[in-house]
């Protein structure tokens, strides 16, 4: 009988450590990551063109890339850029960055950030899109920050318009971007 009661208080014990570990939330690695360095890689951004082009207030920007989804960024101003560098300042707001453990951040679970500013400054030369874009905010399921720079610069290769059947503005998109993460504790 002590034999049977010592497994069962065994028993219990590590299901309370398997729950609580379940219940932790995510496991953090916090620092900086880039694609420059190889941390991660990108797939491709996305601009749908849901308030008619370019440039256009309701424009909806995504982004994908290993162990992140950013989506929902909702064009909400445009402006003449403070930056000499550039021409364009457009703010999207509303956005949703998602972090998964296919990231360098994250051992496992997900970390949430909802209702992101990223502001982007851009510019056309010559055929070729520019753009730098920041965005930071908090996570709502662990306490920790984030701060993202992303660059891309892009010609036909890399960068492209797609338009619907009628010759209207459908979105533009790109591949080749490059992304810094920075996550710290609260």
């Amino acid at each position: 009988m002590k034999k049977g009661a010592l497994i069962g208080w065994v028993f219990l014990l590590s299901l309370g450590f398997v729950l609580s570990e379940a219940q932790a939330g995510p496991l953090v690695n916090p620092g900086s990551y880039s694609t420059t360095n190889g941390d991660f890689t990108t797939k491709f951004w996305k601009e749908k063109f849901i308030g008619g082009g370019p440039g256009q207030p309701g424009n909806v920007l995504m982004a994908i890339g290993q162990g992140f989804v950013f989506q929902h960024g909702t064009l909400e101003e445009v402006a003449s850029s403070t930056d000499p560098n550039y021409d364009w300042m457009t703010t999207y707001r509303g956005g949703t960055l998602i972090l998964n453990s296919q990231g360098p951040w994250l051992e496992k679970g997900i970390l949430i950030a909802k209702d992101i500013t990223a502001v982007n400054y851009s510019k056309v030369v010559d055929g070729q899109l520019q753009f730098y874009l920041t965005m930071e905010g908090s996570f709502q399921n662990a306490p920790y920050t984030f701060s993202a720079e992303v660059m891309f610069e892009g010609g036909p290769d890399t960068y492209w318009i797609k338009y619907d059947e009628n010759g209207a503005f459908e979105f533009q998109g790109g591949t080749g971007f490059e992304v810094n993460i920075t996550i710290s504790p609260r």
